[in-house]
This record gives structure tokens, sequence and C-alpha cells, in this order.
């Protein structure tokens, strides 16, 4: 069995803020397909969410890419993880994009998130 290597990259509001949605989408395709998990603090709204997905289904190789994950986080009063992006807006939430082999994740009833990389 061969072992696949991941990579994470959290990527900040100002690497996406300035591209158009279709733009958005192919930019995350373009990475997940490359066997990179993406945490965006921007997020994705529910119509780029099913653009993605059926721009995957189009991807798919049984060989070589078989789907994404994705979890959307949705923030509120007390959200703490924008502190990761350097930024102090607690109202956001965040979205996770990732190869569908590479993690299993795990959302307890405290609302801690737990991702399991595989590889």
């Amino acid at each position: 069995m061969k072992v696949m290597k991941y990579r994470v990259d959290f990527i900040p509001f100002s690497e996406t803020i300035d591209l158009s949605s279709e733009e958005k989408v192919s930019y995350i395709l373009s990475k997940v397909v490359r066997n990179t998990i993406l945490v965006l603090e921007d997020g994705l709204s529910h119509t780029e969410e099913l653009d993605l997905i059926e721009k995957t289904m189009s991807k798919i190789d049984y060989t070589k890419f078989i789907g994404i994950k994705l979890f959307s986080i949705e923030g509120g009063e007390d959200f703490k993880w924008s502190k990761i992006f350097g930024r102090g807006n607690k109202t956001k939430g965040f979205t996770i994009v990732a190869p569908n082999e590479a993690v299993s994740v795990i959302k307890d009833k405290r609302g801690i998130l737990s991702i399991r990389i595989a590889g």
C-alpha cells in the first residue's frame, strides 16, 4: 500500500477576497487534487459548496482522485479560530476542504473538532 503525504494550508481571507466564486472553487480544487488539505478563513457560501461538489464529481478518477470532504464550521461570539489568521473577528467561521481519503473528522458535543490525517 502506497503511503500518501498530505500538506495542510491555512488560507487567509486576503488570498481569496478578489476571486469570483468560480475562481475560488477552481483555486480550491486545484490544491485539493494535489493532496493539500485547506483550512479557509473565508469559508464557502452554500452556492460555492454546491459548485465545488459538482466540479469535484467531474474530476473523480478512482486511481488518483476519489473526491473531497468538506466541513464548514460557523463562528459565534466566542469563536477563537480567527487568531490563527491574526485577526480579531470572532464571528466568522471557516471551511476545511480535503481529499476524501486524507482525513476523518469528528466533532463532539462541546464543539471540539478533531481531524485525523491518513498517510
